[in-house]
């Protein structure tokens, strides 16, 4: 189901807000004028996501710098500072993301 998480004047290029639909805190982002929604928390370690740096299609998460992935949610880089722990600490699921669309001045997220 498609649910409207704002105007499209309240979410300008290079910006993020987080809406939270049904329970869920999703971060909508536009980067490069293209819209993205994704959850808000982080898959590697649960920091909030809409504390982290976007750039272009990149995500980069605040609390260990990992790298995600915009458009397919793959984690991309994990800095070489945390090369040396634990591989179960360094494990990380892909990013959920969700189809956003923007229609007549509104944005809207699919769940």
């Amino acid at each position: 189901m498609d649910y409207k998480v704002c105007n499209s004047d309240e979410l300008p290029n290079n910006s993020m807000k987080v809406i939270n639909v049904r329970g869920s805190d999703i971060l909508v982002c536009r980067s490069n004028e293209v819209l993205f929604a994704l959850d808000n928390c982080c898959p590697h370690r649960g920091a909030s996501l809409s504390k982290s740096e976007i750039k272009g299609t990149k995500i980069i998460c605040y609390m260990h710098d990992f790298e995600y992935d915009l458009n397919n949610g793959k984690l991309l880089h994990i800095p070489n500072k945390w090369k040396d722990q634990n591989p179960n600490w360094t494990k990380s699921d892909n990013l959920l993301l969700f189809p956003v669309s923007e229609k007549d001045g509104e944005i809207y997220v699919r769940l």
